[in-house]
Protein backbone atom coordinates (compact mmCIF):
# COMPACT_ATOMS: atom_id res chain seq x y z
CA UNK A 1 0.00 0.00 0.00
CA UNK A 2 1.35 3.33 -0.76
CA UNK A 3 1.58 6.07 1.31
CA UNK A 4 0.56 9.44 0.67
CA UNK A 5 0.34 12.56 2.45
CA UNK A 6 -1.33 15.77 1.95
CA UNK A 7 -0.69 19.36 3.65
CA UNK A 8 -3.11 21.73 3.80
CA UNK A 9 -2.89 25.11 5.66
CA UNK A 10 -6.36 26.58 5.17
CA UNK A 11 -10.04 25.64 5.71
CA UNK A 12 -10.90 25.96 1.84
CA UNK A 13 -7.42 24.12 1.36
CA UNK A 14 -8.40 21.18 3.91
CA UNK A 15 -12.03 20.92 2.15
CA UNK A 16 -9.99 20.58 -1.01
CA UNK A 17 -8.21 17.61 0.11
CA UNK A 18 -11.10 16.10 1.39
CA UNK A 19 -12.78 16.15 -2.26
CA UNK A 20 -9.46 14.75 -3.48
CA UNK A 21 -9.22 12.26 -1.12
CA UNK A 22 -12.36 10.49 -1.76
CA UNK A 23 -11.31 6.77 -2.87
CA UNK A 24 -8.03 6.47 -2.11
CA UNK A 25 -8.93 3.36 -0.01
CA UNK A 26 -10.05 1.69 -2.55
CA UNK A 27 -6.84 2.74 -4.66
CA UNK A 28 -4.57 1.02 -2.53
CA UNK A 29 -3.10 4.13 -0.69
CA UNK A 30 -2.43 4.90 2.80
CA UNK A 31 -3.33 8.72 3.80
CA UNK A 32 -2.05 10.92 6.36
CA UNK A 33 -2.75 14.53 6.61
CA UNK A 34 -0.02 17.47 8.11
CA UNK A 35 -2.42 19.89 8.77
CA UNK A 36 -1.28 23.93 9.87
CA UNK A 37 -4.25 25.43 11.18
CA UNK A 38 -4.47 29.09 11.60
CA UNK A 39 -6.20 30.63 14.27
CA UNK A 40 -10.46 30.32 14.13
CA UNK A 41 -10.18 27.33 11.77
CA UNK A 42 -13.28 25.69 12.11
CA UNK A 43 -13.14 22.62 14.26
CA UNK A 44 -15.43 20.80 12.50
CA UNK A 45 -13.26 20.49 9.35
CA UNK A 46 -10.38 19.36 11.42
CA UNK A 47 -12.73 16.68 12.70
CA UNK A 48 -13.42 15.82 9.01
CA UNK A 49 -10.05 15.79 8.28
CA UNK A 50 -9.84 12.80 11.09
CA UNK A 51 -12.36 10.59 9.19
CA UNK A 52 -10.11 10.29 5.73
CA UNK A 53 -6.60 9.33 7.70
CA UNK A 54 -4.09 9.75 9.60
CA UNK A 55 -3.59 13.26 11.11
CA UNK A 56 -0.66 15.65 12.40
CA UNK A 57 -0.04 19.14 13.14
CA UNK A 58 3.09 21.11 13.05
CA UNK A 59 4.95 23.60 11.32
CA UNK A 60 6.55 23.36 7.55
CA UNK A 61 9.65 23.71 8.92
CA UNK A 62 9.58 20.43 11.56
CA UNK A 63 7.98 18.69 8.79
CA UNK A 64 10.67 18.98 6.38
CA UNK A 65 13.05 18.03 9.16
CA UNK A 66 10.98 15.15 9.81
CA UNK A 67 13.10 11.96 8.91
CA UNK A 68 9.94 10.00 8.45
CA UNK A 69 8.60 11.91 5.61
CA UNK A 70 11.07 9.97 3.35
CA UNK A 71 8.02 6.75 3.62
CA UNK A 72 5.68 9.17 1.35
CA UNK A 73 5.47 7.46 -2.24
CA UNK A 74 3.67 10.84 -2.69
CA UNK A 75 3.41 14.45 -1.31
CA UNK A 76 0.60 16.97 -2.10
CA UNK A 77 1.25 20.23 -1.07
CA UNK A 78 -2.23 22.68 -0.56
CA UNK A 79 -0.82 25.75 0.65
CA UNK A 80 -1.09 29.46 0.17
CA UNK A 81 0.78 31.22 -2.44
CA UNK A 82 4.78 31.69 -2.40
CA UNK A 83 4.39 28.78 0.33
CA UNK A 84 4.12 26.38 -2.64
CA UNK A 85 6.93 27.01 -4.36
CA UNK A 86 8.87 27.24 -1.32
CA UNK A 87 7.80 23.79 -0.07
CA UNK A 88 8.76 22.51 -3.40
CA UNK A 89 12.53 24.17 -3.48
CA UNK A 90 13.02 23.54 0.75
CA UNK A 91 12.11 19.43 0.05
CA UNK A 92 14.25 19.31 -3.51
CA UNK A 93 17.18 20.42 -1.86
CA UNK A 94 16.82 17.88 1.10
CA UNK A 95 16.60 15.13 -1.60
CA UNK A 96 19.31 16.29 -3.74
CA UNK A 97 21.76 13.95 -2.33
CA UNK A 98 18.81 11.06 -2.53
CA UNK A 99 17.41 11.75 -5.17
CA UNK A 100 16.09 7.83 -5.85
CA UNK A 101 14.16 8.30 -2.85
CA UNK A 102 11.96 11.47 -3.53
CA UNK A 103 8.11 11.24 -3.45
CA UNK A 104 6.01 12.38 -6.65
CA UNK A 105 5.04 16.23 -5.62
CA UNK A 106 1.90 17.63 -6.40
CA UNK A 107 -0.39 20.54 -6.28
CA UNK A 108 -3.89 21.92 -7.15
CA UNK A 109 -6.51 24.40 -6.71
CA UNK A 110 -8.78 24.64 -4.21
CA UNK A 111 -12.20 24.96 -6.22
CA UNK A 112 -13.00 27.19 -9.32
CA UNK A 113 -10.23 29.04 -10.58
CA UNK A 114 -11.84 32.62 -10.37
CA UNK A 115 -9.10 34.70 -11.22
CA UNK A 116 -5.24 35.38 -11.32
CA UNK A 117 -5.23 31.90 -13.05
CA UNK A 118 -1.55 32.72 -14.09
CA UNK A 119 -0.15 33.82 -11.54
CA UNK A 120 -1.43 30.86 -9.71
CA UNK A 121 0.16 28.57 -12.33
CA UNK A 122 3.55 30.48 -12.15
CA UNK A 123 3.57 29.56 -7.96
CA UNK A 124 2.83 25.76 -8.91
CA UNK A 125 5.40 25.06 -11.52
CA UNK A 126 8.07 22.79 -11.22
CA UNK A 127 5.69 19.74 -9.45
CA UNK A 128 5.78 16.42 -10.55
CA UNK A 129 1.96 16.82 -11.19
CA UNK A 130 -0.51 19.53 -10.91
CA UNK A 131 -4.15 19.28 -10.85
CA UNK A 132 -6.47 20.73 -12.87
CA UNK A 133 -10.26 20.58 -12.53
CA UNK A 134 -10.76 20.15 -16.36
CA UNK A 135 -10.75 20.66 -19.72
CA UNK A 136 -11.25 24.46 -19.58
CA UNK A 137 -8.26 24.99 -16.87
CA UNK A 138 -6.37 22.43 -19.35
CA UNK A 139 -7.03 24.87 -22.44
CA UNK A 140 -5.68 27.94 -20.32
CA UNK A 141 -2.77 26.01 -18.98
CA UNK A 142 -1.26 25.21 -22.01
CA UNK A 143 -1.93 28.28 -24.10
CA UNK A 144 -0.63 30.05 -21.11
CA UNK A 145 2.59 28.00 -21.45
CA UNK A 146 2.85 26.67 -24.90
CA UNK A 147 5.44 29.32 -25.88
CA UNK A 148 8.16 28.74 -23.15
CA UNK A 149 10.04 26.03 -21.48
CA UNK A 150 7.87 25.23 -19.48
CA UNK A 151 5.66 23.79 -21.57
CA UNK A 152 6.61 20.08 -20.88
CA UNK A 153 4.98 20.58 -17.32
CA UNK A 154 3.13 17.06 -16.25
CA UNK A 155 -0.75 17.82 -15.24
CA UNK A 156 -3.81 15.33 -14.40
CA UNK A 157 -7.70 16.58 -14.67
CA UNK A 158 -9.26 15.48 -11.05
CA UNK A 159 -12.60 17.15 -11.93
CA UNK A 160 -15.54 19.25 -9.20
CA UNK A 161 -17.03 15.99 -8.59
CA UNK A 162 -16.33 16.80 -5.18
CA UNK A 163 -18.05 14.05 -2.42
CA UNK A 164 -19.21 10.24 -2.75
CA UNK A 165 -23.07 10.05 -2.03
CA UNK A 166 -23.89 6.59 -1.83
CA UNK A 167 -27.82 7.03 -2.44
CA UNK A 168 -29.29 10.45 -3.10
CA UNK A 169 -32.72 11.22 -2.03
CA UNK A 170 -35.28 12.04 -4.67
CA UNK A 171 -35.80 15.43 -4.85
CA UNK A 172 -40.32 14.99 -4.58
CA UNK A 173 -39.59 12.97 -1.64
CA UNK A 174 -37.67 15.92 0.13
CA UNK A 175 -39.08 19.41 1.65
CA UNK A 176 -39.64 22.35 -0.27
CA UNK A 177 -36.34 23.99 1.04
CA UNK A 178 -34.05 26.43 -0.86
CA UNK A 179 -30.28 26.60 0.71
CA UNK A 180 -28.33 30.18 -0.15
CA UNK A 181 -24.72 29.41 0.55
CA UNK A 182 -22.34 32.19 1.38
CA UNK A 183 -19.26 32.03 -0.22
CA UNK A 184 -15.58 33.60 -0.51
CA UNK A 185 -16.61 36.28 -3.40
CA UNK A 186 -19.17 38.30 -1.70
CA UNK A 187 -20.36 41.97 -3.05
CA UNK A 188 -17.14 43.63 -1.56
CA UNK A 189 -19.89 47.06 -0.58
CA UNK A 190 -21.97 47.43 1.79
CA UNK A 191 -24.97 48.50 0.08
CA UNK A 192 -24.55 45.56 -2.42
CA UNK A 193 -24.85 43.19 0.54
CA UNK A 194 -27.27 44.56 1.94
CA UNK A 195 -28.88 44.43 -1.83
CA UNK A 196 -28.05 40.65 -1.60
CA UNK A 197 -29.33 40.61 1.91
CA UNK A 198 -33.19 41.81 0.64
CA UNK A 199 -33.29 39.61 -2.25
CA UNK A 200 -32.77 36.57 -0.01
CA UNK A 201 -35.72 38.27 2.29
CA UNK A 202 -37.71 39.29 -0.74
CA UNK A 203 -37.41 35.35 -2.31
CA UNK A 204 -38.81 34.06 1.52
CA UNK A 205 -41.40 36.45 1.72
CA UNK A 206 -42.75 36.06 -1.93
CA UNK A 207 -43.02 32.05 -1.35
CA UNK A 208 -44.22 31.20 2.33
CA UNK A 209 -44.71 27.47 1.56
CA UNK A 210 -40.94 26.84 0.87
CA UNK A 211 -38.32 26.96 3.90
CA UNK A 212 -35.16 29.29 3.02
CA UNK A 213 -31.77 28.87 4.44
CA UNK A 214 -28.99 31.11 4.93
CA UNK A 215 -25.90 29.14 5.26
CA UNK A 216 -23.47 31.52 6.30
CA UNK A 217 -19.49 30.49 5.37
CA UNK A 218 -19.07 30.44 8.84
CA UNK A 219 -20.60 31.20 12.12
CA UNK A 220 -19.60 34.62 13.77
CA UNK A 221 -16.60 33.27 16.09
CA UNK A 222 -15.02 31.38 13.59
CA UNK A 223 -12.18 32.66 10.97
CA UNK A 224 -11.10 31.78 7.66
CA UNK A 225 -7.95 32.64 5.30
CA UNK A 226 -10.50 34.99 3.55
CA UNK A 227 -11.84 38.09 5.28
CA UNK A 228 -15.34 38.60 4.98
CA UNK A 229 -16.27 41.77 6.90
CA UNK A 230 -19.60 42.20 8.25
CA UNK A 231 -20.99 39.18 9.08
CA UNK A 232 -24.09 38.24 6.91
CA UNK A 233 -26.26 37.70 9.90
CA UNK A 234 -25.57 41.62 10.82
CA UNK A 235 -25.93 42.50 7.38
CA UNK A 236 -29.32 40.61 7.71
CA UNK A 237 -30.47 42.03 10.82
CA UNK A 238 -30.07 45.69 9.56
CA UNK A 239 -32.08 45.03 6.05
CA UNK A 240 -34.86 42.83 8.06
CA UNK A 241 -35.71 43.73 11.32
CA UNK A 242 -38.58 40.53 11.79
CA UNK A 243 -37.07 37.72 9.82
CA UNK A 244 -40.24 35.89 8.16
CA UNK A 245 -40.98 32.95 9.69
CA UNK A 246 -39.48 30.23 6.64
CA UNK A 247 -36.50 32.16 6.82
CA UNK A 248 -33.71 31.02 8.78
CA UNK A 249 -29.92 30.70 9.54
CA UNK A 250 -28.12 27.69 9.60
CA UNK A 251 -24.71 26.47 10.69
CA UNK A 252 -25.32 22.68 9.80
CA UNK A 253 -22.89 21.20 7.97
CA UNK A 254 -23.77 21.72 3.93
CA UNK A 255 -23.75 18.15 3.14
CA UNK A 256 -26.59 17.68 5.15
CA UNK A 257 -28.42 20.82 4.26
CA UNK A 258 -28.43 19.55 0.58
CA UNK A 259 -28.98 16.34 0.90
CA UNK A 260 -32.60 17.78 2.91
CA UNK A 261 -33.43 19.96 0.08
CA UNK A 262 -34.59 20.64 -3.32
CA UNK A 263 -32.83 23.90 -4.26
CA UNK A 264 -29.94 25.27 -3.86
CA UNK A 265 -28.51 29.06 -5.29
CA UNK A 266 -25.07 30.97 -4.92
CA UNK A 267 -23.53 34.12 -6.20
CA UNK A 268 -20.59 32.14 -7.56
CA UNK A 269 -19.40 29.28 -5.26
CA UNK A 270 -17.98 26.03 -6.08
CA UNK A 271 -20.19 24.32 -3.38
CA UNK A 272 -22.53 24.38 -6.57
CA UNK A 273 -21.55 21.36 -7.81
CA UNK A 274 -21.30 19.82 -4.18
CA UNK A 275 -25.41 20.42 -4.27
CA UNK A 276 -25.35 18.78 -7.86
CA UNK A 277 -23.04 16.04 -6.18
CA UNK A 278 -26.33 15.38 -3.59
CA UNK A 279 -28.77 15.09 -6.36
CA UNK A 280 -30.05 19.23 -5.16
CA UNK A 281 -31.11 21.38 -8.33
CA UNK A 282 -28.92 24.13 -8.37
CA UNK A 283 -28.72 28.00 -9.54
CA UNK A 284 -26.38 31.03 -9.86
CA UNK A 285 -27.85 34.27 -8.63
CA UNK A 286 -27.76 36.75 -11.87
CA UNK A 287 -29.20 39.37 -9.98
CA UNK A 288 -25.76 41.41 -10.10
CA UNK A 289 -24.61 40.22 -13.48
CA UNK A 290 -22.00 37.99 -14.63
CA UNK A 291 -18.90 39.95 -13.20
CA UNK A 292 -15.52 38.67 -12.63
CA UNK A 293 -14.78 40.49 -9.90
CA UNK A 294 -17.56 38.46 -7.88
CA UNK A 295 -16.45 35.18 -9.94
CA UNK A 296 -20.00 34.53 -11.17
CA UNK A 297 -18.77 35.41 -15.33
CA UNK A 298 -17.30 31.62 -14.31
CA UNK A 299 -20.69 30.77 -14.80
CA UNK A 300 -21.76 31.79 -18.05
CA UNK A 301 -22.97 29.00 -20.12
CA UNK A 302 -24.29 27.14 -17.30
CA UNK A 303 -27.84 27.24 -18.22
CA UNK A 304 -28.27 27.85 -14.40
CA UNK A 305 -27.79 31.72 -14.17
CA UNK A 306 -31.19 33.00 -12.52
CA UNK A 307 -32.62 36.09 -10.75
CA UNK A 308 -33.93 35.33 -7.94
CA UNK A 309 -36.14 38.93 -8.39
CA UNK A 310 -37.96 37.79 -11.58
CA UNK A 311 -38.35 33.93 -10.34
CA UNK A 312 -42.14 33.64 -10.31
CA UNK A 313 -42.01 29.50 -9.55
CA UNK A 314 -39.44 28.35 -7.08
CA UNK A 315 -41.28 24.30 -8.08
CA UNK A 316 -40.36 24.85 -11.81
CA UNK A 317 -36.94 24.94 -10.78
CA UNK A 318 -36.61 21.92 -9.52
CA UNK A 319 -35.02 19.28 -11.77
CA UNK A 320 -33.32 22.27 -13.60
CA UNK A 321 -29.69 20.88 -15.18
CA UNK A 322 -27.07 22.69 -16.19
CA UNK A 323 -26.10 22.68 -19.64
CA UNK A 324 -24.15 19.26 -20.39
CA UNK A 325 -21.28 20.37 -22.37
CA UNK A 326 -20.92 23.17 -19.89
CA UNK A 327 -20.09 20.86 -17.33
CA UNK A 328 -17.99 18.61 -19.21
CA UNK A 329 -15.66 22.16 -20.13
CA UNK A 330 -14.97 22.66 -16.64
CA UNK A 331 -15.04 19.43 -15.19
CA UNK A 332 -17.95 18.21 -13.79
CA UNK A 333 -17.41 15.08 -15.89
CA UNK A 334 -16.52 10.77 -14.88
CA UNK A 335 -13.49 11.51 -16.76
CA UNK A 336 -12.37 13.85 -15.08
CA UNK A 337 -11.53 12.46 -11.32
CA UNK A 338 -9.25 12.21 -8.06
CA UNK A 339 -8.64 8.48 -9.72
CA UNK A 340 -6.58 9.83 -12.62
CA UNK A 341 -4.04 11.26 -9.50
CA UNK A 342 -3.74 7.79 -8.23
CA UNK A 343 -3.03 5.81 -10.80
CA UNK A 344 -0.31 8.34 -11.27
CA UNK A 345 0.96 7.88 -8.06
CA UNK A 346 1.13 3.98 -8.60
CA UNK A 347 3.07 4.96 -11.78
CA UNK A 348 5.24 6.53 -9.80
CA UNK A 349 5.98 4.24 -7.03
CA UNK A 350 6.59 1.18 -9.90
CA UNK A 351 9.42 3.88 -11.68
CA UNK A 352 10.90 4.15 -8.46
CA UNK A 353 11.44 0.32 -8.11
CA UNK A 354 12.97 0.25 -12.02
CA UNK A 355 13.82 2.84 -13.89
CA UNK A 356 15.70 6.31 -12.40
CA UNK A 357 13.14 9.04 -11.17
CA UNK A 358 12.82 11.43 -13.35
CA UNK A 359 14.37 14.86 -13.15
CA UNK A 360 12.13 17.69 -11.77
CA UNK A 361 11.24 20.47 -14.07
CA UNK A 362 14.24 23.06 -14.35
CA UNK A 363 12.51 26.68 -13.57
CA UNK A 364 16.17 28.27 -14.30
CA UNK A 365 15.67 29.56 -17.83
CA UNK A 366 16.93 33.11 -19.16
CA UNK A 367 14.66 35.65 -19.75
CA UNK A 368 12.01 33.71 -17.79
CA UNK A 369 11.03 34.98 -13.92
CA UNK A 370 9.39 32.29 -12.62
CA UNK A 371 9.28 30.85 -8.83
CA UNK A 372 12.77 29.40 -8.45
CA UNK A 373 13.92 29.00 -5.57
CA UNK A 374 15.53 32.52 -5.22
CA UNK A 375 12.66 34.66 -5.95
CA UNK A 376 10.70 32.35 -3.80
CA UNK A 377 12.82 33.63 -0.62
CA UNK A 378 12.31 36.73 -1.50
CA UNK A 379 8.56 36.44 -1.42
CA UNK A 380 8.49 34.58 1.83
CA UNK A 381 10.56 37.43 3.27
CA UNK A 382 8.21 39.71 1.78
CA UNK A 383 5.33 38.35 2.92
CA UNK A 384 6.88 37.89 6.71
CA UNK A 385 7.33 41.98 6.20
CA UNK A 386 4.24 42.71 5.55
CA UNK A 387 2.40 40.04 8.69
CA UNK A 388 5.37 42.37 10.91
CA UNK A 389 3.27 45.12 10.00
CA UNK A 390 0.68 43.72 10.73
CA UNK A 391 1.57 42.99 14.37
CA UNK A 392 0.81 39.06 13.22
CA UNK A 393 4.55 37.61 14.34
CA UNK A 394 3.24 34.21 13.91
CA UNK A 395 2.43 34.18 10.83
CA UNK A 396 5.74 36.22 10.53
CA UNK A 397 7.78 33.54 11.67
CA UNK A 398 6.37 30.58 9.52
CA UNK A 399 6.94 32.46 6.46
CA UNK A 400 10.88 33.33 7.83
CA UNK A 401 11.32 29.45 8.80
CA UNK A 402 10.49 28.81 5.17
CA UNK A 403 12.70 31.38 4.21
CA UNK A 404 15.37 30.05 6.16
CA UNK A 405 15.03 26.55 5.32
CA UNK A 406 16.26 27.68 1.81
CA UNK A 407 18.32 29.58 2.48
CA UNK A 408 20.30 28.33 5.56
CA UNK A 409 23.11 30.76 4.96
CA UNK A 410 21.39 34.14 5.28
CA UNK A 411 22.19 35.86 8.22
CA UNK A 412 19.81 38.58 8.03
CA UNK A 413 16.54 35.83 7.46
CA UNK A 414 17.67 33.95 11.13
CA UNK A 415 18.19 37.43 12.78
CA UNK A 416 14.42 38.61 11.61
CA UNK A 417 12.87 35.59 12.60
CA UNK A 418 14.61 35.43 16.29
CA UNK A 419 13.51 38.83 16.51
CA UNK A 420 9.66 37.96 15.79
CA UNK A 421 9.76 34.60 18.09
CA UNK A 422 10.80 36.88 20.75
CA UNK A 423 8.67 36.35 23.93
CA UNK A 424 9.26 39.69 24.97
CA UNK A 425 7.48 42.93 23.56
CA UNK A 426 10.48 44.92 23.88
CA UNK A 427 12.40 42.67 23.20
CA UNK A 428 10.94 41.54 19.99
CA UNK A 429 10.99 45.46 19.38
CA UNK A 430 14.55 46.04 20.03
CA UNK A 431 15.84 43.01 17.91
CA UNK A 432 13.68 44.05 14.95
CA UNK A 433 14.74 47.77 15.03
CA UNK A 434 18.36 45.85 14.88
CA UNK A 435 17.58 43.69 12.35
CA UNK A 436 17.41 45.19 8.71
CA UNK A 437 14.03 45.14 7.34
CA UNK A 438 14.27 43.09 4.08
CA UNK A 439 12.95 44.89 0.76
CA UNK A 440 13.69 44.25 -3.00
Amino acid sequence: MSAVLLIADSDSQMLYCEALARGHRAAGLELTIHLIPRDGTPEAVKRRMEQLGTVQQGSLGTLLQDPGLSRFAAIGVFLTGSKIAGFRSAYLRSRQHDHHRRALLFCGFNGVVLERFEEAVTWRLGYDLICLNGPRDQARFERFLRHTPFRGQRTVLTGLQRAMVAEVRPLADRPRQLVFAEQVAMPSSLEERRQLARLVVDLAQRFSDWQVVLKPRVATHEATFHEIGEHITTTLEQVCRRRPANLTVSYAPLAALLADSRLFATLSSTALFDALDHGCSALVMGDFGLRSDLGSDFFGGSGLVRSLAAIGDLDALVGLQGDSAWLHWVGYDEGCSPSQLFDAIKRHRLQQAGAPAQDPLELEHRGYVVNSADISSNQLRRSAETAIAAHDYAEAGKLLEMAALQRPDNGNIQRRLKAVRCPSRLGRRLLLLASPRFSL
